[in-house]
C-alpha cells in the first residue's frame, strides 16, 4: 500500500486539491451571484435583461480568480511540494500558473461551445440515462477530462518543474 501510495501520491493529492477548488470556485461564484441579484431584485430565471449576463459574467470571474488563486497554493505545497521561494521568484511561478490556467480556460469555452454545435449538427438528440444527457453535458464531461490533464502537465512541466540540476534525496 505504501509503494501504491508514493507512486501515485502527486496524482491522487491533484485530484483531491482539484475537487476543493472547484468548491472553492463555485461557491464564491453563488456566494457573489445569489446575494447580489437578490439585493438587485433580479430575477435570474428571465431572459434579456442584460444586468443578468453582467452579474453572471462578473460572479464567474470572481470565482474563476478565487480558483486559480486557492489552486496555485495548494498545488504549490501539496501536490509538487515545490520549494520555490522570494518574491520575485514565486511572482514569476504565479505569472506562469494563472497564464497556463487561462489557456486552459479558453480550451474549456471553446469546447463548450464547439462541442454541443458539432453534437447538434451530427443528429445527437438529449436521452435518458439516471437523468437528461444533452450536447452540453457531454461537452462538460469532455472538457472536465481535457482541462485536468492539461492543468496537470502544464503545472508539472511549466509550472513547478524540477530544475535538472538539483539533487533529488532518495
Amino acid at each position: 500500500m505504501k509503494k501504491l501510495w508514493e507512486k501515485y501520491r502527486e496524482i491522487i493529492v491533484y485530484i483531491i486539491v482539484g475537487l476543493l477548488t472547484t468548491i472553492v470556485a463555485y461557491g464564491v461564484r453563488f456566494a457573489v451571484l445569489y446575494p447580489v441579484a437578490a439585493a438587485l431584485s433580479l430575477n435570474l430565471e428571465e431572459n434579456g435583461d442584460y444586468r443578468v449576463s453582467v452579474l453572471r459574467t462578473v460572479a464567474i470571474s470572481v470565482g474563476w480568480v478565487a480558483g486559480v488563486i486557492f489552486a496555485y497554493f495548494t498545488n504549490k505545497k501539496w501536490v509538487f511540494r515545490d520549494t520555490v521561494s522570494g518574491k520575485e521568484a514565486v511572482a514569476k511561478q504565479f505569472g506562469k500558473f494563472v497564464a497556463s490556467r487561462l489557456g486552459t480556460y479558453f480550451v474549456e469555452w471553446g469546447i463548450g461551445v464547439l462541442v454541443p454545435m458539432l453534437l447538434i449538427a451530427c443528429g445527437f438528440r438529449t436521452f435518458h440515462f439516471i437523468l437528461d444527457v444533452d450536447a452540453d453535458m457531454i461537452a462538460t464531461l469532455v472538457s472536465v477530462v481535457i482541462v485536468t490533464v492539461l492543468n496537470y502537465i502544464l503545472s508539472k512541466l511549466l509550472v513547478f518543474r524540477k530544475e535538472k540540476n538539483t539533487i533529488s534525496e532518495k
